[in-house]
């Protein structure tokens, strides 16, 4: 039995029907000539998370708004160029989620960490279609690989620095912020992906699991001496 099977069989991992209740994308207005480009980015989530990314088109889009086929063209040169747009907007959403978490938290990189990382669970569990589009959309343009690194270096780098000041007061090992960085967010990313639990409200299961996660997370990021001390 793989673990993956071992997940379903548990009951642990959800389905996407479990997540048709999510609150994104937002319900749809009225359309009203001069704000088709709105249009397009809300109804753009919408099949995102109908069909995934790879259904996205905007012949389709146009279809639904009832515009004509070459008004969405207008605003977007093509699918690549909607899908930029989607991403940013979702970076922009995300990365203000994480520092919202962060300047909400007790002092102390480990309240700190335990808050971004639910933050970041939670935002990929009410915003699919976003996180999909985000991480999930094998996303071509002209230069993906910069042009990813660009929208989501504010986010990365809310953590980035978070794990600095974490070192600065004796809680985090020494080394490279950016690895112990990476570390903590492949982790946690992780988790969301695999849609564990659905609930991260307090006192939920979903809000146990993160918060034991997190304390595992913490332990390896101690420094070393610090581990020898607790154990003696």
């Amino acid at each position: 039995m793989t673990l993956s099977t071992s997940f379903c069989n548990s009951g642990l991992v959800t389905s996407s029907a479990q997540h048709a209740d999510s609150p994104e994308p937002p319900a749809r207005a009225p359309y009203h000539h001069g704000d088709l480009r709105d249009a397009l980015l809300d109804e753009g989530l919408r099949l995102i998370q109908e069909k995934g990314v790879h259904g996205l088109t905007l012949r389709e889009l146009g279809s639904r708004l009832n515009v004509s086929r070459s008004a969405p063209y207008r605003h977007f040169a093509d699918k690549d160029a909607l899908l930029s747009a989607i991403c940013q907007a979702g970076f922009e959403r995300f990365a203000n989620a994480l520092a919202e978490a962060r300047d909400g938290a007790e002092p102390g990189f480990a309240a700190r960490l335990r808050a971004m990382g639910l933050a970041y669970v939670r935002f990929a569990a009410e915003n699919r279609a976003h996180f999909e589009a985000m991480f999930g959309s094998g996303f071509v343009g002209e230069n993906p690989e910069q042009w990813k690194a660009a929208e989501s270096a504010r986010s990365f780098h809310i953590l980035v620095d978070v794990v600095r000041e974490g070192q600065q007061s004796g809680d985090v090992r020494p080394g490279d912020p950016v690895l112990l960085a990476s570390f903590i967010w492949s982790a946690v990313h992780g988790i969301s992906v695999l849609r564990i639990f659905v609930g991260f409200e307090p006192g939920s299961a979903g809000s146990e699991y993160m918060k034991v996660s997190t304390e595992i997370l913490l332990s390896g990021l101690r420094p070393t001496d610090s581990l020898q001390n607790r154990e003696n």
